[in-house]
């Protein structure tokens, strides 16, 4: 994958800022705009690659990937898996996919927004016998001392 150099460029501040960010404590937030057609996607996945390849965090990182539409959550993992299966360190799953009650370590979870802001109508966040729902598995990511990029 080649970048164009604003792509580089943006994907470097990105970096930057999220490592400054992975340092402080509290809210942490970085809001990443580009004009359609600019290749976000592609950014996008240069910045997860650089993020687990350059180790910028002192802890291992998962991260979870949302979009408003279960199509739009679809496509964007059909997308990256495309891009970062090449580079070979990092997986993308959808929630169903996971295989311990975690993320595990240079995972991408997929999630759409509607399958986790409907507390009683989603069985994703609803707590269950076996543990298996996204308060369970966010809460055990942490536990092994993972930071979580979302």
């Amino acid at each position: 994958m080649i970048l164009k150099n604003f792509q580089i460029n943006a994907v470097n501040k990105l970096i930057s800022r999220t490592s400054e960010l992975l340092d402080q404590r509290g809210e942490k937030r970085i809001i990443f705009k580009s004009p359609t057609g600019s290749g976000k996607t592609i950014m996008i996945a240069e910045y997860f690659n650089k993020i687990v390849k350059d180790q910028i965090s002192k802890n291992p990182i998962s991260f979870i990937w949302t979009t408003p539409r279960r199509t739009l959550t679809e496509q964007s993992k059909e997308k990256l898996d495309l891009f970062l299966k090449k580079q070979k360190n990092i997986k993308c799953s959808f929630f169903y996919e996971l295989i311990e009650n975690n993320i595990p370590e240079n995972e991408i979870l997929f999630l759409n927004w509607e399958s986790i802001n409907k507390i009683n109508k989603n069985t994703i966040v609803v707590e269950n016998e076996r543990d298996f729902y996204l308060g369970k598995i966010l809460e055990n990511t942490k536990e092994k001392g993972r930071e979580i990029i979302l």
